[in-house]
């Protein structure tokens, strides 16, 4: 059942990649941000996170310690560590920018609170939470849906700012200017 529950995961993840480079490479589709709540995109993209998520959370504790990390004990503060930074990343970033654009229907842009210094804290807070999940299972299965998850949460902001600039223009351009994708040092505002 585990091979069952882990093969789910990893093909529906390796379909949102794929939706996900459909959307950074192709002008006319879109796949996320979703355009709409009834959108087959909105409602494909949460179903599969959904069960994505569930299957991962079921194995980290059916193939709990299959891996190669050491001892629970060792690895423990390591795994709360990423789960505290990443929480409190995570809650910050949806606390300033809300649920509906959370889910991907956002109608303003967000600058304030985490924004000010990433313009993805949200994908920062998730991808620690998940890197401290691999850590505190150590399943060989958590692993490989965790590195996918990762690397979905690094595509994400590549499919939205093309939409962003179409919505925002020269607001989101300066801010993009401004604000690291990721982590880094802020530049000076353009002159």
């Amino acid at each position: 059942m585990n091979y069952i529950r882990f093969f789910i995961a990893i093909v529906f993840e390796l379909i949102y990649i794929l939706l996900f480079i459909l959307t950074i490479k192709l002008p006319k589709f879109r796949f996320w941000p979703p355009p709409s709540w009834r959108s087959w995109q909105f409602l494909s993209a949460w179903l599969m996170v959904g069960i994505v998520g569930v299957n991962g959370l079921l194995l980290g504790f059916l193939d709990f310690d299959s891996s190669f990390l050491p001892d629970l004990r060792t690895r423990l503060p390591v795994a709360v560590t990423f789960f505290v930074i990443g929480s409190g990343i995570g809650t910050w970033g949806y606390l300033a920018f809300g649920l509906r654009a959370t889910l991907g229907l956002g109608d303003k842009l967000v600058i304030k609170g985490p924004y000010h210094y990433t313009r993805n804290p949200q994908y920062i807070g998730d991808s620690m939470n998940i890197i401290g999940y691999m850590i505190l299972t150590n399943s060989w299965m958590v692993w490989i849906i965790g590195i996918l998850g990762v690397v979905l949460n690094i595509l994400a902001p590549y499919t939205e700012e093309s939409w962003l600039e179409e919505r925002y223009g020269e607001s989101y351009l300066a801010y993009k200017h401004r604000v690291p994708r990721f982590i880094g040092r802020k530049r000076q505002e353009r002159g």
